[in-house]
């Protein structure tokens, strides 16, 4: 026997349990089905934890600024 762990998004979800309900119950179990709660924002801060820097009185020429 194997064990799968997959996730899916909701777009396929319902085609997916459909096939797998389908499937004759003796060769397969569905041993857990959970909703994984993501929000977009959540994912965009992770994505982006930017600091702001003042550099307004900070001055270089163009060799300085290539060498950075």
């Amino acid at each position: 026997m194997h064990t799968l762990q997959l996730k899916v998004q909701n777009s396929i979800y319902e085609h997916l349990m459909f096939l797998l309900k389908s499937i004759n119950s003796k060769e397969l179990e569905i041993v857990e089905d959970k909703i994984i709660k993501t929000s977009s924002k959540d994912n965009f801060d992770s994505l982006f934890d930017a600091i702001s820097i003042d550099t307004r009185n900070f001055k270089f020429n163009r060799d300085e600024a290539n060498e950075r």
